[in-house]
């Protein structure tokens, strides 16, 4: 066993496969990654001389070559519907966001987890958007999130049931991270979800898409659309100069099929600008045939707005319940999303790594 390592590696928020070849490398069986995964993920147990199964060498070299590293949870905001938003400081001082939506009538514990610190992308609707990009998360600081919320709901006595990728960040811009994140997440030997319970939530990356069906994960899939058309969206996202619709809407259907789930559309609706029963109609004429739903979400408000985002309000429920009609009557499926923790800025298109004083 090689005793001369430079750097401690890391044991938390890495795929079992990977920490196999990890204990390979370093002389031993590749078999004590599972070993060590359960007593991290099962038991909770971050001191390697209590993984008792593990010889007394072993255990002595990974305490002065290994670490097992969490964020720190710095703040805990409750909503008064239900919702928390979990704030973390990262080694470097950076701060992310999480959110945990109970929905008790559905008996759901669904976790919201971001993959970058900021986005590149400036979504103009979106607070995360307009503060800029600062980096992307590694997988143990996006698996570490989901740690820290499994303790919060377990307090509870309760089990996480879902987890979607909708927090800060454009996943499929950290593509490797979030799948290896995805793997532990799965895993026998890490948190057991199955894949039909993870959602990334994307503006439409085309190589992604393709490189997840490349990998085996399953995870379901909702592209960011909020425009019917390439001439609004552009607007809205300036990604969609360089992903319009017709880059990606081809992938819908062979995603879907590859998934075996249906591909959502989520549609943030701006009072005035794609709210229109115009805009409905092509929605609808861009959806038809195509194995999707949409999900329409009424704008949140965000504190962050620069001189593009002025212009957004939220529609009325009377304006939102037109819209969605129009799609039901002619076919389409459309559901209204109901944001949860607004009241705490964590509603959906809120989030921006902000301290609260509430």
């Amino acid at each position: 066993m090689d005793t001369n390592e430079q750097e401690k590696f890391e044991l938390f928020g890495i795929p079992v496969e990977k920490l196999a070849e990890k204990f390979s490398e370093i002389g031993d069986k590749p078999f004590r990654a599972k070993q060590a995964c359960k007593w991290i993920y099962a038991h909770g147990l971050f001191d390697f001389q209590q993984m008792t199964d593990m010889p007394k060498k072993l255990r002595d070299w990974l305490g002065e070559n290994a670490v097992i590293s969490l964020p720190e949870l710095v703040e805990i905001a409750r909503a008064d519907d239900a919702s928390s938003k979990f704030l973390f400081e990262l080694d470097d001082g950076n701060l992310v966001e999480a959110v945990h939506i109970p929905d008790i009538e559905r008996a759901k514990q669904t976790v919201c987890l971001s993959s970058q610190v900021g986005c590149k992308l400036g979504c103009a609707f979106c607070a995360t958007g307009q503060m800029g990009f600062v980096r992307n998360l590694s997988s143990t600081e996006i698996v570490g999130q989901l740690y820290h919320l499994c303790d919060y709901v377990r307090q509870g006595g309760n089990e996480i049931t879902n987890i979607v990728f909708m927090g800060m960040g454009e996943p499929l811009d950290n593509l490797p991270d979030v799948l290896d994140s995805i793997r532990v997440m799965l895993s026998d030997v890490g948190f057991g979800i199955g894949h039909r319970k993870v959602l990334i939530s994307t503006v439409g990356i085309p190589e992604g898409i393709r490189e997840i069906m490349g990998t085996g994960l399953r995870p379901k899939i909702a592209i960011s659309l909020n425009a019917p058309d390439n001439e609004l969206r552009s607007r809205l996202m300036p990604v969609n100069k360089k992903y319009p619709i017709e880059s990606w809407l081809p992938l819908i259907p062979e995603y879907a099929q590859y998934s075996r789930r249906w591909v959502t559309f989520e549609y943030v609706l701006l009072d005035g600008i794609n709210d229109s029963l115009e805009c409905a109609e092509k929605l609808r004429r861009l959806m038809q045939g195509l194995p999707v739903k949409v999900n329409l979400i009424p704008f949140n408000n965000i504190v962050e707005r620069r001189e593009n985002a002025k212009e957004f309000e939220r529609p009325d429920m009377r304006t939102v319940l037109r819209f969605q009609s129009y799609l039901l009557t002619n076919g389409i499926v459309a559901t209204i999303r109901i944001s949860r923790g607004s009241s705490i800025f964590g509603a959906c298109g809120q989030l921006a790594g902000r301290r609260l004083e509430i």
